[in-house]
């Protein structure tokens, strides 16, 4: 698979700032795939949307974007190429929604004829038909963030950037959306990346995960495979984050597994090892089983599929 989106030794840091945000990281981004950054507060995601948005050029090493370098010079195309959906939406108030939506096209110079039509082809495209000469200030926080979508794909980028997309609303719109992003990159062949704190996210919507913590990347790999075979101790803190509030008994620990299926041989096997099923969630990734075990007991092992 061809790389969309890679960094190369990048460091980057803010003057005034003891620590480098971001530290000699290398990754690459597969083209059309749906890659997730995920990592806690200060880990380094801000810098490196900055990054991928152009806003900022690399104190060091390199990013390419469909094989070009990010520099100055070549900053203003790259950012052409690339669409933003933004956490707080950023719409205008003075604007229609149509009008936010074709206002990448017009900064442009497109005609008036060429930028409606397409915008009008978006809103259709995000459930949004009919309500182009509406207000920002009428619509709900999902629609608003339809809108932010709209327009970031206005410009026919290659790669669609979505920073905190759906950390502002509720966890039913959320769905929503991340439904939509998924449906789009899959129907335009994007590559998309989205830059979250937000665990049910990744599990949701990516075939690929990045991890990062105090400007390291820590892991990186397949979504399924890191959730269910996490190597560093920040992906297990976060996956560990959502333990469930069930009462133990005495002399029992939690352990969590992610598992690719929590079928009869799965469930067999936690019985012979003696662990009870606390709480089980699916999810496209799989099934996340929250298990009680003697506090002894070794980490449950199913037909060698791994923590």
């Amino acid at each position: 698979m061809s790389t969309a989106l890679e960094f190369s030794h990048v460091g980057k840091r803010y003057a005034g700032q003891a620590q480098a945000a971001l530290h000699d990281l290398s990754l690459q981004v597969p083209r059309g795939s749906r890659t997730g950054i995920i990592g806690r507060s200060g880990a380094g995601k801000s810098t490196l949307v900055r990054l991928i948005s152009g806003l900022e050029t690399p104190d060091s090493g390199e990013l390419r974007l469909q094989g070009e370098q990010l520099t100055p010079a070549t900053r203003r195309r790259l950012q052409e190429r690339t669409g933003l959906v933004f956490q707080h939406f950023n719409l205008l108030a003075q604007r229609t929604v149509l009008g936010n939506v074709t206002l990448p096209l017009e900064l442009r110079g497109a005609p008036r004829p060429l930028r409606e039509r397409r915008a009008r082809e978006l809103l259709d495209l995000v459930g949004l038909g009919g309500l182009g000469e509406r207000y920002p200030a009428q619509l709900s926080g999902g629609q608003k963030q339809r809108v932010g979508i709209a327009r970031a794909l206005v410009t026919e980028p290659a790669l669609l950037l979505a920073d905190e997309a759906t950390s502002a609303l509720d966890p039913e719109t959320s769905a929503g959306i991340l439904d939509l992003l998924r449906r789009i990159q899959q129907e335009r062949d994007l590559t998309l990346v989205l830059v979250t704190h937000q665990l049910e996210v990744i599990r949701a919507v990516t075939t690929h995960v990045a991890v990062l913590d105090g400007g390291h990347l820590v892991e990186s790999g397949e979504t399924g495979e890191v959730l269910r075979r996490p190597q560093h101790a920040v992906t297990r803190a976060l996956l560990d984050a959502h333990r469930p509030d069930d009462a133990l008994r005495g002399g029992e620990t939690l352990r969590h597994l992610t598992l690719s299926a929590l079928d009869g041989a799965a469930l067999a096997d936690l019985a012979r090892q003696g662990a009870r099923i606390v709480r089980a969630e699916t999810h496209p990734q799989g099934v996340d089983v929250w298990l009680a075990v003697r506090e002894a007991a070794p980490q449950p092992a199913l037909h060698g599929v791994g923590a």
